[in-house]
């Protein structure tokens, strides 16, 4: 348990290793210390999906921030302030608050299983990599249906093919488009941001996908984590970032 006021980087960064190994990132991703140092203590632990200015707002000073995405995925060549992310990065400096990212390691350890077993309440699954597989005896309405319900949607995006069958699914949380060329013995891909030509690619290939939105996949990150963190002593506090997209 972890008693003190205030608590060190380096001693969470260890804990958050262990729990989801940074080494299983991607080569193209960020996660693990954005901003900081881990010589550097912390009073208060936030959870989010994204850096926001509102979420910056929220926090007090000399708190650390642990996000699913990175606030930097590539190199900075410039530091301006009116600019994304520098105006975030010049926030959190201001106020010493410190940023931890956990992304495609925490995709492949937690993430998929989770809304797969937890918010969808299918029991039966196997994971592999980014991809969560399960069966399903009904119809794509009725997969549709369950979904809509479950992430509290009023609408989906579908690609429905030819297929006359819905049983086995994959899903990928965030942005999943891109496996489905690499689908086999699949018939329904549930995943967010899917690009029109990985739409017309799943029609050739009698694949269905339902597109749920990249934020309304991954805003269970906080959810997720924050049981880990209070078993080991940590106070964490969920701030929600929101949608950036609206629907009219």
């Amino acid at each position: 348990m972890v008693n003190n006021k205030k608590y060190d980087i380096a001693t969470i960064l260890k804990f958050l290793d262990t729990l989801s190994p940074f080494n299983l990132q991607e080569s193209w991703d960020n996660s693990g210390l954005i901003l900081g140092t881990p010589h550097h203590c912390f009073e208060k632990v936030y959870l989010s999906l994204e850096v926001t200015l509102e979420v910056l707002e929220q926090m007090e000073c000399d708190s650390l921030l642990i996000t699913h995405h990175p606030l930097i995925f590539n190199p900075l060549k410039t530091l301006v302030f009116e600019s994304y992310p520098s105006k975030l990065l010049q926030m959190a400096i201001l106020k010493n608050i410190q940023l931890i990212a956990m992304h495609t390691n925490f995709d492949k350890t937690h993430f998929g299983k989770y809304i797969v077993k937890e918010i969808l309440k299918i029991q039966k699954f196997e994971q592999n990599d980014f991809m969560v597989c399960f069966r399903w005896c009904d119809s794509l309405e009725s997969l549709c249906a369950l979904i809509k319900e479950k992430f509290a949607l009023k609408q989906l995006k579908i690609t429905e093919s030819q297929n006359k069958y819905c049983q086995n699914i994959a899903l990928v949380t965030g942005s999943g488009g891109g496996f489905v060329h690499s689908l086999d013995n699949i018939d329904c891909l549930i995943t967010g941001d899917v690009k029109y030509h990985e739409a017309m690619e799943a029609l050739v290939k009698n694949l269905h996908i339902i597109d749920c939105g990249h934020y309304e996949l991954e805003r269970y990150f906080g959810e997720i984590l924050l049981p880990f963190l209070t078993n080991q002593g940590y106070k964490a506090i969920i701030l929600d970032s929101q949608n950036p997209f609206n629907f009219v």
